[in-house]
């Protein structure tokens, strides 16, 4: 038994062997994918990244803040890295970086395959005097404009203007005005090259940056923040980034100084009113001391407060033992001798009310299944009602005598209640006026004190700080584009080709409906293959043409294959058949009857195909009389027989065309026919009609000694021969021998037939050359 390694190279191998000879093939598709990669390559755009690195509110990390420095930014706390990421994306700062850096005015330079984005390289930039004007962006055209260095001016629209000074737009909007470009630009590249410029609405820009921007933390418990930004020029990459920072930074100043400006004014107007809140209270609680003297509040007005509370609390559960006792007497009177879900007692703490009702209920479910069952005077039924009769007043009386009782305790505890009511309303008016104006003193004193300090911290808060955020590493632009990727692209393109290659030899091969290879045969049917023969264009010939010696050669392996050489008891009848029409059952006739004859035997081919005559057409006798003829009993048994060009072969042609052929064989003629031929000629080759369209085939086979089964290379369907063994018909044929007929080459340079197994010996040379590599691949595909 081989080794898993061994079997993984006998599959490598075999899968190689498979795929060799289609190289050419994946040799121009790889070629092609090249060549379509460096298309794309040059039509695409590409993008270098630009990325920067800072720390948001890293105060943990490396040497912390003084705490005087920290104490006097009350406002700066540490950031959600989460948060800060959503703000360096928004739409606000990149609106600002966009307005700032002039990017709603694109300019671009002409170029041969692609227009370039020009962004340092032209001496000017465009500004517009109104950026968020709707109506600017309305045509959204493409002008050309052209510089004038030496008078400092510029052409366009038509008309030529000084730097410097707005222009109206005549397509409406708001006007323009050319400035020079501080990033530099070639005044001598403006000769000779055709520069245009766009008007892009602001959001519109700041849109596609956006999609560009990546803002990422590095990690969950890192607080650095890593910003990717992809542009076609590196130059302007840096600039946005920067800028990005620079519009984030200003953003937090100016959040951070009008949080405290606005802070500061109010509270120095909320201390203002405290002020004369506290100097009110100090004066009116100095006057009341004076008046009345200094009094403590007693604990007899906390012990009565309590006392109020405990009864309220029992008073409340007084009448929630009389609701639940109101609903179950309810319930009871209003029962009317139905069934129904007793109410629940909760709260209530007597048992025999609680037994009392559940036998009620019991005995009002046990009377209502009864009486689905019984008639109405039954005495069970009557006992039961009687039952039920003697236990609500049991109940009622139960539940009224409670209610009396709790109705008294609840007079009482009301009673009790209203004393110490009495008793607090008694406590004395100033002890209670000290306290509301004490307490009321503290608070305003508190808020006084708190708001003092608040001042403080505020007005620190204006002393410069280090921010909240540290850049670690600046914007700085990629050496090569990152998108797209020339390794990349040209893997892609040799991948996308080879992958093309094998869908269309997999496709072509190896999930066809049609049989292809000789294993596609053998593990479906036990039957011996006696031969493979090689595929000629036209099987309607009576030659094969240039594979005419090559044909011969391989029907003389299936003549020493199925015996006929033998010199003792020779089966003298084949009969050649097929499944389907179109496997090539006449020209293996033909051909096999041929090669008989060459050898000197008398050779008799007989055509038994009534409806059709293949072997008939292929001899040019399809118009003569023949074998319908003499089985109607026509002609006579002498005019039968043709001679082929081939010497010693004697073709006899099947006739008129007739549709009742199975009636025809069946006869006592055709029987006396084959017994005279068997008698007169050496062998016999007999050319019979599809199996699976009528039963001719299985009527001759009871005259044959032999059947060649006939499967044809890329015709015979798989579905046919898997089911071979189930049709009755070919189970019945007597020695059964399989022809694989019509293989073609394969690959597209010098291969060989190796449809078998895959391999073989060659047979033929196909064409060479780019012309005849190109024949073959085409011949291939189709």
């Amino acid at each position: 038994m081989n080794s898993p390694s061994e079997r993984q190279e006998d599959i490598l191998s075999l899968f190689f062997n498979k795929l060799y000879p289609f190289w050419p093939l994946f040799l121009v598709l790889i070629l092609l994918g090249l060549l379509g990669a460096w298309v794309y390559l040059k039509v695409t755009t590409p993008y270098y990244e630009t990325s920067l690195a800072l720390i948001i509110h890293d105060e943990n990390k490396g040497v912390d803040d003084s705490k005087i420095i920290e104490s006097t930014n009350v406002f700066t706390s540490k950031k959600i890295v989460e948060n800060e990421v959503e703000v360096l994306r928004s739409k606000e700062l990149i609106n600002e970086v966009v307005e700032r850096l002039e990017l709603y005015a694109p300019i671009y330079e002409e170029g041969l395959i692609k227009d370039l984005h020009s962004y340092e390289k032209c001496p000017l930039r465009i500004q517009v005097r109104d950026p968020f004007d709707e109506s600017t962006y309305e045509n959204g055209g493409e002008y050309a404009f052209s510089y004038h260095p030496d008078e400092e001016k510029v052409t366009v629209w038509g008309k030529r203007h000084p730097l410097h000074s707005w222009i109206p737009n005549p397509h409406g909007g708001s006007d323009i005005r050319f400035v020079p470009n501080e990033k530099g630009g070639d005044v001598d590249g403006m000769n000779g090259t055709g520069y245009y410029f766009k008007l892009v609405h602001p959001k519109v820009v700041a849109d596609g940056l956006s999609n560009q921007l990546e803002v990422l933390p590095s990690s969950k418990l890192s607080t650095v923040v890593r910003l990717n930004y992809y542009d076609p020029n590196p130059k302007r990459g840096v600039d946005f980034l920067n800028n990005l920072i620079y519009s984030y930074r200003n953003m937090a100043m100016r959040d951070r100084d009008t949080l405290a400006a606005n802070t500061l004014k109010f509270i120095e107007n909320r201390m203002e009113q405290v002020g004369e809140q506290l100097a009110s209270v100090e004066k009116e609680l100095e006057e009341y001391r004076s008046e009345h003297g200094l009094i403590d509040l007693g604990e007899q007005g906390n012990l009565y407060l309590q006392n109020v509370g405990e009864y309220d609390r029992r008073i409340a559960d007084i009448d929630l033992r009389l609701s639940v006792l109101a609903k179950v007497e309810n319930y009871v009177i209003s029962k009317n001798k139905r069934t129904g879900i007793v109410p629940s007692t909760l709260g209530l703490d007597d048992p025999i009310l609680s037994q009392l009702l559940q036998k009620l209920y019991d005995a009002e479910i046990e009377y209502e299944e009864l009486r689905k069952t019984t008639a109405e005077n039954n005495p069970m039924l009557l006992n039961i009602q009687n039952k039920i009769d003697g236990i609500r007043p049991s109940i009622l009386e139960n539940v009224r005598n409670q209610k009396t009782n709790l109705i008294t305790s609840r007079s009482n505890l009301y009673s009790n209640s209203n004393k110490y009511n009495s008793a607090l309303q008694v406590l004395p008016e100033q002890e209670r006026k000290l306290i509301e104006i004490t307490r009321q003193k503290a608070s305003i004193s508190e808020l006084y004190d708190f708001l003092v300090k608040k001042r403080e911290e505020t007005a620190l808060s204006y002393a410069p700080t280090a921010g909240d955020f540290r850049i670690i590493e600046k914007a700085e632009s990629s050496l090569n584009p990152e998108i797209p990727k020339k390794p990349f692209v040209y893997l892609t393109g040799m991948l996308l080709s080879l992958g093309l290659g094998l869908f269309l030899v997999v496709k072509r091969e190896f999930f066809s409906s049609k049989i292809l290879f000789r294993t596609d045969i053998e593990k479906h049917i036990g039957v011996p293959i006696v031969g493979e023969l090689a595929h000629v264009r036209d099987l309607k010939k009576n030659t094969p043409g240039e594979d005419s010696v090559l044909i011969n050669d391989q029907f003389k392996q299936v003549i020493s294959h199925l015996g006929l050489y033998r010199l003792e008891n020779p089966d003298k009848v084949v009969m050649v058949t097929s499944s389907i029409a179109g496997e090539g059952k006449s020209y293996v006739s033909s051909a096999l009857s041929r090669t008989m004859a060459s050898y000197g035997k008398r050779t008799v081919l007989l055509d038994l195909d009534l409806r059709n005559g293949g072997s008939s057409n292929n001899f040019g006798f399809a118009k003569n009389e023949g074998v319908v003829e003499f089985l109607r009993e026509k002609i006579e048994y002498g005019r039968l027989f043709l001679e082929a060009e081939v010497d010693g072969l004697i073709v006899v042609p099947s006739g008129e065309r007739t549709q009742d052929s199975s009636q025809l064989l069946a006869s006592e003629r055709f029987r006396v026919l084959m017994e005279n031929l068997r008698k007169d000629y050496d062998y016999i080759i007999v050319d019979t009609p599809p199996m699976d369209l009528v039963s001719d085939a299985e009527i001759i086979n009871e005259y044959c000694d032999q059947t060649l089964y006939v499967i044809r290379h890329d015709v015979t369907p798989k579905f046919i021969v898997r089911n071979l063994y189930q049709n009755i018909g070919f189970s019945r044929l007597k020695k059964c021998f399989l022809i694989y007929n019509g293989l073609k080459p394969r690959g597209i340079v010098e291969q060989n037939y190796g449809y078998g197994y895959g391999y073989g010996a060659p047979l033929k040379k196909r064409s060479r050359g780019i012309w005849g590599y190109f024949n073959n691949l085409r011949e291939y595909l189709v």
